[in-house]
C-alpha cells in the first residue's frame, strides 16, 4: 500500500489577474477527529469569532522574520451576523515603512457541506489538486462578499479528505484578486510572504489541534 506523504504541499501562482494558493496538509488523525476541529471552527465563527485568533488564526498577524513582513495585519474586531450567515473582520493593514490603512473590512460567507466518510487508501499529498479532489467528508466554500479597498474578489475551498482509520488530509485553495491600490504593491514574492505564509500557518494550526485531540483520545 502506498504510504501517505509526510510533508505539506503548498504552491501559488498568478493567472487572469488573480493569485491562487493551494495547500494540502497530512494529518495524523482520522476524519472523524478532524471533523470535530472543523465543527469547532464553525462554532467559534458563529458564536465567538474572536476565539479563532487563539487557535485557528493564531500567529497569522505577522512573521517572526521582519524582513518578510510585506504586510502586517492588526486585527481589531471580528463579528458574526447570523441573519445572513457571514462574518466580518476589521483590521488595520500596515505596509512597514510606508503607510497604515485603517479599518479595512472583510466580510465572508461560509457554506458548510457534509458527506459520508469514504477512505482514500494510499493517498499521496503531492498528487492532490483542485481539479481532481478525492472523496471528501466535509467542505467549506468561503466567499468574500465585501472587502472595501483590499480585494476586488476573493474565494476559497477547504476540504477534509479521509485517508484511513487513523489519517486524513486538509486541502485548501485560496483565490484573491486585489483592488487597484493594493495591486500596486503586490508581486509574487510579496504575495508568498503575506498570503501564502498565512494560509500555511492557518492550515498547520488546524493540523496541530486535530493531532493533539486525537493523541489525547488515544491516551484514555
Amino acid at each position: 500500500m502506498k504510504l501517505l506523504c509526510l510533508f505539506c504541499l503548498i504552491t501559488s501562482y498568478y493567472a487572469n489577474k488573480m493569485y491562487t494558493t493551494i495547500c494540502a496538509v497530512p494529518v495524523d488523525a482520522p476524519a472523524e477527529v478532524s471533523d470535530t476541529i472543523f465543527a469547532r471552527f464553525v462554532k467559534d465563527f458563529q458564536a465567538s469569532p474572536d476565539a479563532l485568533f487563539e487557535w485557528a488564526l493564531y500567529g497569522t498577524g505577522a512573521q517572526d522574520d521582519q524582513e518578510k513582513n510585506a504586510f502586517l495585519l492588526e486585527y481589531k474586531e471580528t463579528v458574526y451576523h447570523p441573519e445572513d450567515n457571514y462574518g466580518r473582520i476589521k483590521a488595520d493593514v500596515i505596509i512597514p515603512g510606508l503607510t497604515r490603512i485603517k479599518d479595512i473590512v472583510l466580510e465572508g460567507k461560509v457554506l458548510d457541506e457534509h458527506k459520508p466518510i469514504v477512505y482514500n487508501h494510499g493517498l499521496c499529498v503531492d498528487t492532490l489538486n483542485m481539479s481532481n479532489i478525492p472523496n471528501w467528508n466535509r467542505h467549506f466554500d468561503i466567499d468574500v462578499r465585501y472587502s472595501g479597498k483590499l480585494l476586488e474578489h476573493g474565494f476559497g475551498n477547504l476540504f477534509i479528505i479521509p485517508v484511513d482509520s487513523t489519517r486524513s488530509v486538509f486541502l485548501m485553495d485560496m483565490n484573491l484578486k486585489y483592488g487597484w491600490f493594493f495591486n500596486i504593491f503586490i508581486t509574487m514574492r510579496v504575495y508568498k510572504n503575506s498570503v501564502e505564509w498565512r494560509v500555511n500557518r492557518y492550515m498547520n494550526n488546524l493540523k496541530k489541534v486535530a493531532e493533539e485531540l486525537y493523541a489525547k483520545e488515544q491516551n484514555f
